[in-house]
């Protein structure tokens, strides 16, 4: 079975299950399978991340939970100043910056490769990754660090979109994420003649940029004009701004996970998922997109 077979399986039959189950008891599933996704995806990360010892991933996993928990227990006005605002804004922050500091890398990189073609020494694309990523205790460390406070945020961001702005307002976002992924990857596969960022991930394309920033854009218009905003007392100037920065965003955690993946020299975050790769490459466009979704619903709304 080719791997574009197994991914449409995969979502025809997960897509759906995961509906069923957020619109089971009015939602009230919903946070559990936060908690739950939050410990797979620091489990999967744990292991990316080199952490070997089972007691210590243990521990990297405990420690997002209970932050998970203890997040979740505050009171409307702490959390969505907490989280929409301090640590949205904070990590928004720190994610511009670790994508800069990697596309200099990258191009370094490509630079270091060529010269070593040049020189006519066998070529080691991965040297620089390899030093960096198992070589450096600081590199190690930061990126552990770095890794647990994201996907932490991530997930409380979906949290709060759930808990304090309806359970539609969460279909809204991981709706926006599928439908960008989808049209990224099909029309990339299709048109795809440009790179987008060659260093990062030379699979990804202009145009597949371009197709899923319009499918996103266009189902997300569809989505807030004709639900959310009769739903929800949107205006129209939250209707269109949610819908221009989507997209984008989205793309942007695709790109994130791209750089990670490529420290740390892994082709897919796990094999949970059949033709998808990891629960982390499935959810990758929710790092920016949820917090800063959060952030703007509690600006505008």
């Amino acid at each position: 079975m080719s791997n574009q077979a197994k991914r449409l399986i995969t979502a025809g039959i997960g897509i759906p299950l995961l509906l069923l189950v957020f619109f089971a008891y009015d939602g009230a599933a919903v946070p559990a399978l936060l908690l739950i996704l939050v410990v797979l995806l620091l489990w999967e990360c744990s292991s990316l991340l080199q952490i070997n010892s089972v007691i210590w991933r243990i521990v990297y996993v405990g420690i997002g939970g209970a932050a998970f928990l203890l997040a979740a227990n505050m009171s409307q006005e702490t959390f969505l100043f907490v989280v929409g605002r301090v640590f949205s804004q904070f990590l928004l922050l720190i994610l511009v910056m670790w994508f800069m500091t990697w596309v200099t890398l990258s191009r370094e990189m490509a630079n270091f490769r060529a010269r070593r073609i040049n020189s006519g020494t066998k070529v080691d694309p991965l040297a620089i990754n390899v030093r960096l990523a198992t070589s450096s205790m600081t590199v190690k460390t930061l990126l552990r660090v770095g890794s647990l406070v994201v996907l932490i945020v991530m997930c409380l961001a979906l949290y709060g979109l759930f808990e304090y702005f309806g359970i539609e307002m969460l279909l809204y976002v991981l709706c926006g994420a599928w439908i960008t992924d989808t049209g990224a990857y099909f029309v990339g596969r299709k048109f795809g003649r440009h790179p987008l960022a060659k260093n990062i991930s030379p699979n990804k394309t202009v145009e597949g940029f371009v197709g899923g920033y319009l499918a996103g854009l266009s189902v997300l218009l569809l989505f807030g004009f004709f639900w959310l905003k009769p739903e929800l007392g949107w205006s129209n100037t939250t209707v269109v701004l949610m819908a221009l920065f989507f997209p984008f965003t989205a793309v942007l955690g695709d790109l994130f996970e791209s750089i990670f993946k490529r420290v740390v020299d892994a082709k897919d975050s796990g094999s949970i998922l059949p033709g998808h790769g990891g629960l982390l490459d499935r959810i990758d466009s929710l790092v920016y997109a949820a917090p800063v979704m959060l952030t703007l619903s509690v600006i505008l709304n």
